[in-house]
């Protein structure tokens, strides 16, 4: 063959390997689409909320199980970081036990995040889902671990029914810590502890899913219009 049979296969070659790697590229960012999320921060510009849903986690099996009153948890960790970067700024976390009352006829769900626990009732699937396939208002930073203005995103991890009753207890314990804020800068002691914790494996679950959101930039309320004063 000649010199120029040669280069013309070599890039026919080329482009062939080029091709095969845009269709695996492509494969592997739709595997995961990035979600949608909403970041906003109070009016005081100190505490910097989410809300994100995840209600794809809920299939047909754990409905199914939900429908027949069996006790069913979901777990949910959120690791926020800055846009362009792999180090972790803060952690959140929200668990929600939901069990069905025999003689009531109705589900009592406990919801645990930054700031304590609460419980509530649902009288339906469908409202249990939006109790606990959602995080809504979710505290995930403080102004602290957060400049006004970054641009973020989250890691999150969704678990139904996980194995590790020891790793529920931590997550409760992390959620309601004393300062009440259930998220850590890096300069807290426990960060790393609990940043690796969020982002390891939890052991098996019957369910299990995984997303990143959108980088963007949490939205500032506008404060309240001042009230005219009285002449």
């Amino acid at each position: 063959m000649t010199g120029r049979g040669w280069a013309r296969c070599s890039r026919i070659a080329l482009h062939a390997l080029l091709a095969v790697a845009l269709l695996f590229t492509t494969s592997l960012a739709g595997a995961e689409p990035q979600r949608e999320a909403r970041f906003i921060w109070n009016t005081s510009k100190t505490q910097l909320f989410v809300d994100v849903s995840f209600r794809d986690v809920i299939d047909g099996d754990i409905r199914k199980k939900l429908q027949r009153g069996l006790p069913t948890t979901i777990v949910f960790t959120g690791t926020v970081f800055q846009a362009g970067s792999s180090s972790a700024l803060s952690t959140t976390a929200q668990t929600c036990k939901i069990t069905w009352h025999v003689w009531d006829e109705v589900y009592l769900v406990e919801i645990t995040r930054p700031g304590g626990t609460r419980s509530r009732s649902a009288l339906t699937v469908d409202r249990v889902i939006l109790y606990c396939a959602e995080a809504q208002r979710l505290l995930v930073a403080t102004s602290t671990q957060v400049a006004l203005g970054t641009s973020v995103y989250m890691n999150a991890k969704v678990l139904v029914n996980p194995v590790s009753e020891e790793i529920l207890q931590k997550i409760k314990r992390w959620v309601s810590r004393p300062t009440g804020t259930g998220t850590a800068a890096p300069g807290d002691a426990l960060f790393s502890t609990f940043t690796g914790l969020f982002l390891q494996r939890f052991g098996d679950a019957e369910r299990e899913l995984k997303f990143t959101t959108k980088s963007v930039v949490p939205i500032v309320p506008k404060p309240p219009p001042k009230k005219a004063a009285k002449e």
